[in-house]
């Protein structure tokens, strides 16, 4: 790991916390019943696949590590799975277990392909995008906070 970082890494590492922050910004947005700005998040999400994309180009061309190369294959499957399931096949499928178990799975694995490949370019990055991940749990907390609750109080 080198002081100096080329733009392609640099790249990586900003989309990797706009990535976490978006998705801070979809929870947080969606506790509100805001759903223009849950459309806006969730867009800025997607979007970031077009400078992954330049940086994955990039380190395949300059001969980066497979566990790189893998990693963004799952960051990428997650971004396709997501617009696939709600908009062009418009599956519920949070409401099936098996598949909402397996897209969570499918979530973190790319969380962890964020945070394992931030570390590898920078540490003072790497725990910057770690913060980022924590800062979206948090918002998933206060997103779920009083959901079972609130259900239970309407079937009851």
């Amino acid at each position: 790991m080198s002081a100096t970082m080329d733009i392609f890494d640099l790249t990586f590492v900003i989309a990797a916390v706009i990535f976490h922050l978006s998705i801070v910004g979809v929870y947080i947005a969606q506790k509100k019943g805001r759903d223009k700005l849950v459309q806006s998040f969730g867009a800025i999400t997607l979007l970031l696949g077009i400078p992954l994309a330049v940086v994955f180009g990039h380190y395949i061309v300059s001969g980066e590590p497979q566990w790189k190369l893998i990693s963004f294959g799952f960051i990428f499957l997650y971004l396709l799975t997501e617009p696939l399931l709600d908009f062009v096949f418009k599956i519920e499928f949070r409401k099936m277990p098996v598949p909402h178990a397996l897209y969570i799975i499918l979530f973190y694995v790319a969380i962890i392909g964020f945070i394992r490949m931030s570390f590898a370019v920078n540490t003072n990055w790497g725990y910057t995008v770690s913060v980022a991940f924590w800062i979206l749990l948090g918002a998933l907390i206060y997103n779920l906070a009083g959901q079972r609750r609130a259900k239970s109080t309407r079937t009851g």
